[in-house]
């Protein structure tokens, strides 16, 4: 009997104060709003596992464009439902032409710094939206399987 009437020494009572809760709320809200203005403006210094980064260029300005002979500079071009790579009168198809592409030197070769040669295909860009853009992908597809680059050009006057 004599343990019951032992008294506890940590007081059970609440007290009722409801500054306390508000203020403790408050201050929870603020740190996890500032947490996530944090995260969502802080700049990412790494990057994702296997992802690679765009290649960075020393020159400031590369004018490639302004060497591109205009029989170089091609069209994407519907004719009989089909996509077709079109040079003045020439109509060329992006996966079965690519001989013949490289034969009537439609294609550019350039080197880069290293030395290596590239093959470059020029496109004009289409002003009137007649080419859908997963025809352009679709044709893109093609010459990168050839190893065939595609770059934009613009006739310049």
């Amino acid at each position: 009997m004599a343990r019951r009437h032992r008294k506890i020494g940590i007081s059970l009572e609440r007290t009722q104060d409801p500054g306390k809760d508000l203020f403790a709320y408050l201050f929870l809200l603020i740190m996890v709003f500032s947490f996530m203005l944090l995260m969502t403006t802080g700049e990412r210094k790494s990057t994702m596992p296997g992802q690679t980064a765009p290649q960075q260029h020393e020159t400031s300005g590369r004018s490639l464009l302004a060497a591109v002979p205009l029989e170089k500079i091609a069209r994407l071009a519907k004719k009989d439902g089909s996509l077709y790579l079109k040079f003045g009168n020439e109509f060329y198809h992006p996966d079965r032409d690519v001989d013949r592409l490289e034969k009537d030197h439609r294609i550019a070769l350039i080197s880069d710094k290293d030395g290596r040669q590239k093959r470059v295909l020029y496109l004009e860009e289409d002003k009137t939206n007649k080419v859908l853009l997963a025809e352009y992908l679709e044709a893109f597809q093609h010459l990168s399987l050839k190893g065939i680059g595609v770059a934009f050009a613009e006739r310049v006057k």
